[in-house]
C-alpha cells in the first residue's frame, strides 16, 4: 500500500507472541482453560508457541504483567480491539 506506515519490527514480533498470550488468558478467564500448566505446555506442544518462553502464560509473567498490559494497550490502540487486554491481565498488573 503507497503511502502506509511499515510496520517496526519489534510490532510484528509482538503482535504473532502477545495475541496467542491474551487469547489464552481469556481462556484462563472464562475458565476454558483450568491451570496455567495446561495453558504453557499446550501452547508449546499444541501449536508451537516457542519453548523458550515457557509457554503462553509464562511470557507474560517473564514480560511482566504491568508491562504486558501497557503494550497490549499500545497495540491495541494501533492495530485494534482484538489486542485489547481481558480483565484477567488488569487484575495480575495489580498484583
Amino acid at each position: 500500500m503507497r503511502g502506509a506506515k511499515p510496520v517496526s519490527d519489534e510490532d510484528i514480533r509482538d503482535r504473532l507472541s502477545m495475541i496467542q498470550s491474551i487469547e489464552t488468558l481469556r481462556c484462563l478467564q472464562e475458565q476454558v482453560l483450568a491451570h496455567d500448566h495446561d495453558a504453557n505446555i499446550g501452547s508449546i506442544m499444541g501449536w508451537g508457541f516457542p519453548a523458550y518462553t515457557g509457554g503462553t502464560l509464562q511470557f507474560v509473567h517473564h514480560y511482566g504483567p504491568r508491562a504486558f498490559l501497557a503494550r497490549s494497550l499500545e497495540l491495541q490502540a494501533r492495530y485494534g480491539e482484538r489486542f485489547s487486554p481481558p480483565a484477567l491481565l488488569h487484575q495480575l498488573a495489580k498484583g
